[in-house]
């Protein structure tokens, strides 16, 4: 799909690199701007003195890591999709070949009229 924007076209994936970038910068600055030290509690673990720079971005690698893995789970399904219909296509194009070819073989060959049994006792007689 591709929209026009200012005489020019932009592709949606264009667009979507663009968003991404200015949304990671964005969490750069949110993280350089908001480096003091932190106590973190996860469970049964505590984690001390952890600049917050450092769990702001983990943050974002780990989600964008979900993201990764739930999106290939969908490319892998999709895959499998498509190698099923394509073996489906090449199936059907040879029954349908099959198909065109025996028809072709039944209008060269002109039908033979059966003739019934007294009339070639008649023609031999």
């Amino acid at each position: 799909m591709i929209i026009k924007i200012y005489e020019s076209e932009v592709s949606i994936m264009q667009l979507l690199l663009i968003f991404t970038l200015v949304f990671a910068l964005g969490v750069a600055i949110f993280a350089v701007q908001n480096a003091t030290p932190v106590e973190i509690s996860f469970l049964f673990y505590r984690f001390q003195d952890i600049s917050l720079v450092v769990v702001i971005l983990a943050s974002v690698l780990a989600g964008a890591l979900i993201v990764f893995l739930l999106s290939l789970v969908k490319q892998i399904s999709f895959f499998r999709k498509i190698r099923t219909l394509e073996k489906r296509i090449e199936f059907l194009e040879k029954e349908l070949k099959t198909k065109e070819e025996a028809e072709k073989a039944q209008v060269i060959e002109p039908e033979k009229e059966d003739t019934p049994a007294e009339e070639q006792l008649v023609t031999k007689s």
